[in-house]
């Protein structure tokens, strides 16, 4: 039967939580030492010298490759074993699953669009509030620091460089994010919670804060919501990918576009503004599209565990 990850009887919510933390905790370990170890080695310089180092373009490849390898450790490979763990088909117990329609995937496009809308809002009300100046100050050093770091990962002059870069930016840290987040922590946030609303506001809480960065914690907690719906109603974690990756995109496509021009600079890279209204009606019409999104999950989900039956399978988790 179609459900959200059921818990095997042998685990409790809080024991799945408890290895979940513990997976990801070696995992961020193992992955920040292999690449700081890459890092050291390839660029011949101290541990206390590289991120200076990171800041130059001619090291961007190894940005992207280090981001890689750091993600997939902390995220990716955590969640896989977490899976595991609890299943044998990891890959299925996630989300990753064939129970999908072009018609989900022409909705998400437009979800993603209004999402960019509500993204860019919600970052001029997160500036809108008030802050010691001594906070200011620190998180403003944080963002200056990530936005550094981005403009040498996306500093993108050829053809080439923007492929890679929507791999390495843009597919895989989403593919990766939402194994840990969607397909691994959001059903565990569900069952402790109990309801569906809290379990996945909660998970989102969670995916912005891990970003560390105050200026986008409202953005990314919004992002948090609606991928995280897309997959309650969907149970696929490819379109919660796909979703992620669209969104992904359209930034990496407008920094190579800028880099394109040499405009790139930090503040070329700040979100567009939007008057405050249209919150309202990309609200509404985001509404709209769920309505559509979530009957034609139904449909696809229902297709699929017949298919499944007539095929003697059993129906995925």
């Amino acid at each position: 039967m179609f459900d959200n990850h059921p818990l095997r009887p042998q685990y409790s919510p809080w024991t799945q939580l408890s290895i979940l933390l513990m997976l990801t905790g070696v995992g961020f370990l193992v992955g920040s030492f292999v690449s700081l170890g890459i890092a050291a080695s390839y660029l011949h310089v101290s541990f206390e010298k590289l991120p200076d180092a990171f800041e130059h373009a001619t090291n961007a490849n190894l940005s992207r490759l280090l981001q890689f390898i750091s993600t997939f450790f902390f995220m990716a490979l955590p969640a896989f074993l977490f899976a595991r763990i609890n299943n044998r088909k990891a890959f299925e117990y996630i989300g990753f699953n064939s129970a999908l329609s072009g018609k989900q995937v022409f909705l998400i496009v437009g979800i993603v669009f209004l999402c960019l809308i509500i993204s860019g809002i919600l970052s001029q009300v997160n500036a809108m509030i008030p802050l010691s100046k001594q906070a200011e100050q620190y998180f403003k050093s944080l963002e200056d620091n990530y936005n550094k770091q981005m403009l040498a990962i996306a500093n993108m002059k050829t053809a080439m460089d923007y492929i890679i870069s929507l791999i390495m930016i843009a597919l895989l840290p989403a593919i990766f994010e939402e194994m840990l987040f969607r397909g691994a922590l959001q059903p565990i946030m569900i069952n402790l919670s109990k309801t569906s609303f809290m379990g996945i506001l909660i998970t989102s809480i969670l995916f912005s804060a891990i970003h560390l960065s105050y200026y986008g914690f409202l953005p990314r907690v919004a992002l948090g919501l609606i991928i995280g719906y897309i997959f309650y109603f969907s149970k696929n974690l490819w379109l919660a990918s796909a979703t992620h990756f669209f969104y992904n995109a359209f930034g990496v496509t407008q920094i190579y576009a800028l880099s394109k021009r040499g405009l790139l600079t930090q503040e070329a890279m700040k979100d567009d503004t939007f008057p405050l209204y249209f919150a309202l009606l990309a609200a509404g019409a985001l509404y709209i599209i769920f309505v559509f999104f979530k009957k034609e999950c139904g449909v696809v989900i229902a297709a699929f565990a017949s298919h499944n039956k007539n095929n003697g399978e059993e129906n995925f988790k």
